[in-house]
C-alpha cells in the first residue's frame, strides 16, 4: 500500500481482464453498413440503459449520455473504438478510498460498483474485517474504511487461558469475536479501545461489589481550658469524655473473587461521643514543687500541699512526719499493720480514696493529706504532735 498522499490504482493486468470480460459479451455491428441511429446498451457500474444515437464510436456514445469519463474511469471497448447497433459498453467509474489497513493510512483508487468488489480487487478475502458494509455501493466521493487482517490473541479470564482469531481491529471487537462478554465495571488490559496486535495478551479481571454493615466505636475529642487557680503543669478532668458509636456500611470491591478495597458509602451515629473537658492548670509553681522529679512521691506530695493553699514550710513539716514514718516508701509496713507512706492504720483505710491503695502513692498522699487536715489542720500541727507523742 501506498503511504498517505499517494495514490494506488488497479494494476494494469486487472484491466486488460476486465476489458477482456466486458469484449466477450459485445455485440458489434459491422463497420461496412450501418443505419443511421443505433440503440446502444451502456452499462455505468453495474447500471444499465439504452442509448439511441448515431455517434460512430464509444466516445461519442458516451458523449450523447452526458457521461464524462474520469482520469480514473475505465472503459471497454476503448473511447476511440467504432461501435455498432445492439452493442453493449461498459464504464466502470474510478472510486477513491481511504484506507487504514492495519493501523496505516493510504489512498487507493478502484473500478469497482460495491465494497466488496473493491476488496477483491485489492486482494482482500473473506476473512478481513471491514468496517463497512461489504455490500455497499461505492460513492462518488472518497470513502473511508477500516480493514484488517485476522489475528492471534490470548485471553485470560475466568482463571482460563483462552486463543482467539480476530479480525477486529479493537480489543473490544476481539473479544466479542472470541465470544468473551464483559460485564458492568470490568477492568481490561489493554483498554477496550485499544488496537489489536499480532500474538498480544488480553487480561480481563471480573469485578464484583458486595455491601458489609459494622458497628464501630466513634473516638471523643479533647477540650483543654485554662485554669488560674490550679498549677501549671497539672490538669484536672472536668468531664470525662466517652466514645460514642455508629453504624457504617462499606462497598467492598472484589477482582476474580479477591477483596481489594472497601470504600464507606454511608454512616449512621448510634450513640454520639461525649467530649472530654480538661482544665489546665496556668498558676506559677513554687519553688518547693519544682525541687523534685516529676512523678516522685515528693513531688507529687508538695503539689497537693501547693493545691490546699500551704506554702514550703507546710510542705518541710510534711516532708519531716513522713521521712520519719516511711521515708516516702509506698510499700513500707510495720508489724502492727500501718502502710504506706502515711503509714496509715491498718493501710486498707485508703482503699476509701481507690482501689491502688498498694501501689499507688497519689492515692496514699491523697488520704494522708485528708487525715492530717481533719485530725490536724496542718502539716507542722502533725509534725508538731509526732515530735511530742512518736505518733500522729
Amino acid at each position: 500500500m501506498a503511504a498517505r498522499g499517494e495514490t494506488l490504482v488497479v494494476p494494469r493486468l486487472t484491466k486488460l481482464v476486465l476489458y477482456g470480460l466486458v469484449l466477450s459479451g459485445l455485440v458489434l455491428g459491422t463497420a461496412a453498413w450501418v443505419r443511421p441511429d443505433r440503440s446502444v446498451t451502456l452499462r455505468v457500474d453495474g447500471q444499465s440503459r439504452t442509448v439511441h444515437t448515431r455517434a460512430t464510436t464509444v466516445a461519442g456514445v458516451l458523449s450523447a449520455a452526458g457521461i464524462t469519463v474520469g482520469p480514473h474511469d475505465l472503459v471497454a471497448p476503448d473511447a476511440s473504438a467504432t461501435i455498432g447497433n445492439g452493442a453493449e459498453v461498459v464504464l466502470r467509474r474510478g472510486h477513491e478510498l481511504r484506507l487504514v489497513v492495519n493501523g496505516k493510512l493510504v489512498d487507493v483508487w478502484v473500478n469497482a460498483a460495491s465494497v466488496d468488489e473493491a476488496l477483491t480487487q485489492l486482494g482482500y478475502g473473506d476473512h478481513d474485517y471491514v468496517s463497512v458494509s461489504r455490500s455497499s455501493r461505492l460513492s462518488n466521493g472518497v470513502t473511508s474504511m477500516t480493514v484488517a487482517s485476522p489475528k492471534h490473541i490470548r485471553v485470560r479470564v475466568d482463571g482460563r487461558s483462552l486463543t482467539a482469531l480476530t479480525a477486529g481491529p479493537t480489543v473490544g471487537q476481539a473479544l466479542v469475536d472470541a465470544g468473551v462478554f464483559l460485564t458492568r465495571g470490568d477492568r481490561v488490559r489493554p483498554a477496550a479501545s485499544a488496537a489489536i496486535t499480532e500474538g498480544m495478551t488480553v487480561t480481563i479481571e471480573r469485578v464484583s461489589y458486595k455491601a458489609r454493615t459494622r458497628t464501630v466505636s466513634v473516638p471523643y475529642s479533647v477540650v483543654k481550658r485554662a485554669d488560674d487557680t490550679a498549677y501549671a503543669g497539672t490538669q484536672t478532668v472536668v468531664t470525662a469524655g466517652r466514645s460514642g458509636s455508629a453504624t457504617v456500611t462499606y462497598q467492598l470491591l472484589y477482582l476474580d473473587g479477591k477483596l481489594v478495597s472497601q470504600v464507606v458509602q454511608w454512616s449512621e451515629p448510634v450513640v454520639a461521643p461525649v467530649t472530654e473537658i480538661l482544665a489546665v492548670g496556668t498558676k506559677p509553681v513554687p519553688a518547693f514543687v519544682s525541687a523534685y522529679a516529676i512523678g516522685s512521691p515528693r513531688a507529687i506530695a508538695a503539689a497537693m500541699v501547693a493545691q490546699h493553699g500551704w506554702g514550703a514550710d507546710q510542705f518541710d513539716c510534711l516532708n519531716s512526719l513522713w521521712t520519719k514514718e516511711s521515708n516516702w516508701r509506698v510499700n513500707a509496713a510495720n508489724s502492727s499493720g500501718a502502710y504506706g507512706i502515711p503509714q496509715a492504720l491498718p493501710g486498707s483505710k485508703m482503699s476509701t480514696v481507690a482501689d491502688d491503695w498498694q501501689t499507688n502513692p497519689a492515692t496514699q498522699i491523697t488520704w494522708g493529706l485528708g487525715y492530717i487536715v481533719r485530725t490536724y489542720a496542718t502539716p507542722c500541727a502533725a509534725w508538731a504532735h509526732s515530735e511530742a507523742d512518736n505518733w500522729y
